[in-house]
């Protein structure tokens, strides 16, 4: 569920006259945030969007409502430029997400949603059919990323292709924060055993043997390098993040291409917003409600 409290003072002070509409504004938005709370499922969340101005009171809201063990974190939208004479220049809101109760959401949430991503593995089946896995390939695809490597984005790091697609090497092999398996692992060159990672690998050698049977393994020049893993472009799942950089003027932009200029919204939610956030929290079968309307993004 998604939600986005109106009335955004955009910098300029306060979106009332007095006490009273203060009140009252505080009193609708809790009203709101109650009701939104009931019609939330059990694994359900909240995405609240405010700028600076009204960003503590939301915060208190949601924590009395939800309850502060179920603040999942704050995400910090960078949208605008601002070029106004200021000792800080603002240049971001805030997304609050709550859980309705945060034990029963996934440990970890990805989404395997990415248009770096679908361009790279529609690019990587182009090329495969077009030369197979062969040094053209490889050269073909070097030319085209270094051309283009700037617009990938988290995905600037699938540098190589083989017949399986475009890949890029993964250092997971390490077992983080505690000692993991120990076991040598020959170099195919000069035949001596590679560097272990600090704290020992986190699969068990049977695991290491099946991932090189399967091609997944890559190895440096020399033993010297720690192994990595080969992790194609089709297996990518992102990560949401705590700073999202997106252009908060693409809303108004959308709805003039749609309307022209007679649409009125002073400042319309952008749908790329949602679009980067709704597919960690909602999948298949979701209902996904914008109940504060606004510009009806």
């Amino acid at each position: 569920c998604y939600i986005d409290p109106p009335y955004n003072t955009g910098g300029d002070g306060f979106p009332y006259k007095d006490a009273y509409q203060h009140a009252s504004w505080v009193a609708m938005i809790e009203a709101r945030l109650r009701k939104g709370a009931e019609t939330l499922s059990r694994d359900g969340v909240i995405f609240s969007s405010i700028d600076q101005n009204e960003y503590p009171k939301l915060r208190a809201l949601l924590e009395g409502i939800f309850g502060r063990g179920n603040a999942l974190g704050t995400i910090v939208w960078k949208n605008v430029t601002d070029n106004n004479p200021t000792n800080i220049a603002v240049e971001h809101e805030y997304v609050e997400c709550f859980a309705n109760s945060r034990v029963a959401l996934e440990s970890e949430w990805k989404s395997p949603y990415s248009d770096a991503k679908e361009l790279l593995v529609k690019l990587g089946r182009k090329l495969v059919e077009k030369y197979g896995d062969t040094p053209t390939l490889r050269r073909t695809y070097q030319e085209w990323r270094r051309v283009n490597k700037e617009f990938l984005g988290p995905l600037e790091g699938y540098k190589f292709i083989d017949g399986g697609g475009i890949y890029a090497g993964s250092r997971s092999v390490h077992n983080p924060g505690k000692e993991g398996y120990r076991y040598d692992i020959i170099h195919p060159t000069t035949k001596k055993p590679c560097n272990q990672p600090l704290m020992g690998y986190r699969f068990p050698e049977e695991t290491y043997k099946k991932l090189h049977a399967d091609g997944r393994i890559i190895f440096g020049h020399g033993e010297n390098k720690i192994i990595e893993l080969k992790v194609y472009a089709h297996e990518y799942e992102a990560k949401l993040p705590s700073v999202i950089d997106l252009d908060g003027r693409s809303g108004a932009n959308d709805l003039t291409n749609l309307f022209g200029e007679a649409q009125t919204f002073k400042n319309p939610k952008a749908p790329a917003l949602l679009q980067e956030l709704v597919p960690y929290a909602a999948g298949k079968g979701d209902l996904i409600m914008d109940f504060f309307w606004g510009s009806g993004t």
